[in-house]
């Protein structure tokens, strides 16, 4: 058999309702259920396009109505109609399954907007949609989360250290309280300096002040 080329794609013919050139590859030993590149079957691509009497075609021929993509959906999670919803369900499509994501197709045709056919899936699967309210709390409830919590990732040998926009406002505080204790301890060295009589230098101040920052450390660690 013959790899598929541009010229004779199964999945392009099924999607755009070829009937005859989809006979035509069929019958020249082409795989009814095969995927393409980015796991697209030809039930795939006529459920996705509407085209349903391309579907029946191929599930005359031996079409898997629960056939995976590479994703583990199943056409029936591309039924963007009742009609076509209802055609597949008739042909055994399984409204239980489940995705990589946990998802029914219910819950994907709810998130997808084409909410007849989450009714009518939900109906069978007794799943329990949220209603409209409800989805807009939702969204709002996670965009105030994403506005008052912002994280930040901090790179490190080890890994990565993630902060919450609290964790760095106590981090900057802290250092805020830091810078002003250390000028706070700054004045007084140069105070005790100037009451020891000075320095003749720069070098000389420098050498001296490190010392005494250092020995404020040591009775820091000391304590």
């Amino acid at each position: 058999m013959k790899a598929p080329t541009s010229q004779d794609n199964l999945w392009v013919a099924a999607g755009d309702g070829q009937i005859d050139r989809v006979k035509e590859l069929l019958e020249s030993g082409i795989k009814v259920d095969a995927h393409d590149e980015f796991g697209y079957t030809a039930m795939h691509a006529a459920v996705s396009y509407n085209q349903i009497e391309m579907v029946k075609l191929l599930i005359a021929n031996g079409a898997k109505v629960n056939i995976e993509d590479f994703e583990k959906d199943t056409p029936l999670f591309v039924a963007e109609n009742v009609e076509m919803a209802q055609l597949l369900l008739d042909n055994g499509a399984d409204p239980k399954h489940t995705n990589e994501d946990g998802i029914t197709p219910a819950m994907a045709a709810f998130e997808e907007g084409w909410e007849d056919v989450a009714q009518l899936l939900a109906s069978i699967t007794m799943e329990v949609l949220p209603s409209k309210e409800e989805e807009v709390d939702s969204l709002a409830y996670i965009d105030q989360e994403n506005s008052e919590v912002a994280v930040a990732a901090t790179e490190t040998e080890t890994g990565v250290i993630i902060q919450t926009t609290a964790q760095q406002d106590s981090i900057v505080e802290n250092q805020n309280e830091m810078t002003e204790e250390l000028s706070s301890k700054m004045q007084d060295i140069m105070e005790r300096i100037e009451e020891q009589g000075g320095v003749a230098d720069e070098d000389e101040l420098r050498e001296l002040v490190t010392k005494m920052l250092l020995d404020e450390m040591q009775q820091k660690l000391n304590e």
